[in-house]
């Protein structure tokens, strides 16, 4: 059983499920910085692009037509092409730039990451805790149309379209299955679960490790 003292958690969640809330909640009772929406702004400085790009494409694999596309950069040389393969390329240096930013700031602990995949980037670190959020569809819709307004309608098309992407991007860049249990530590529904007792339920976890392993526990 694994007993090292945490210093770093990673959160996987469904969209609406609360995870960036739990990762903010989390990082504030720890005192731990979480690396979340300020990833994408990382990412930009490290490719030297525009943040706003980086964010449009944050997270997500390539499209359907860049994959197509990408198969005719390998084409003969004689091929009469002419491929445009800036915005072909973009996702994956994004999403390598990202999986860069989550080895940098798990070697600096103590840290909070969220998505991108870090449950498999760091699935073999010690001192990980990796956290999966779910909730019922009629919950995530709930919080999300709470959230960023809009219809229930609305909010189940786009809560479903980014999953999918979410999905999409873990199996291009790790080749697992985004939702497998055996990923995780510990999983959360937050249609049964709030996200304060999530985070309560978490700190005494990380509590007891450390107290098991008073050497190598975290002075935060």
């Amino acid at each position: 059983m694994q007993t090292t003292a945490v210093d770093l958690v990673t959160v996987s969640r469904e969209c609406g499920a609360g995870g960036s809330d739990f990762a903010l909640a989390l990082g504030a009772e720890l005192g731990w910085p979480v690396l979340d929406g300020n990833l994408p702004e990382r990412v930009a400085a490290r490719l030297h692009m525009q943040c706003a790009a980086v964010r449009q494409r944050d997270e997500q694999p390539p499209g359907l037509f860049a994959r197509i596309a990408s198969t005719l950069l390998i084409s003969p040389p004689e091929a009469p092409m002419q491929i445009e393969t800036s915005d072909l390329l973009m996702p994956d240096s994004i999403a390598q730039a990202a999986h860069a930013e989550i080895v940098e700031a798990a070697a600096h602990p103590p840290a909070i990451i969220v998505g991108h995949g870090a449950q498999m980037i760091l699935r073999e670190r010690p001192g990980t805790i990796h956290v999966r959020l779910v909730g019922t569809p009629e919950s995530r819709v709930e919080r999300l149309v709470a959230r960023d307004g809009g219809t229930p309608e609305e909010a189940a098309a786009n809560a479903r379209r980014i999953n999918g992407q979410r999905q999409a991007y873990v199996q291009r860049y790790y080749h697992e299955d985004w939702a497998d249990p055996l990923l995780f530590d510990v999983q959360f529904n937050t249609a049964r679960v709030t996200i304060a007792q999530a985070v309560r339920c978490l700190t005494s976890i990380i509590a007891a490790r450390s107290h098991a392993n008073p050497v190598h526990a975290l002075s935060s």
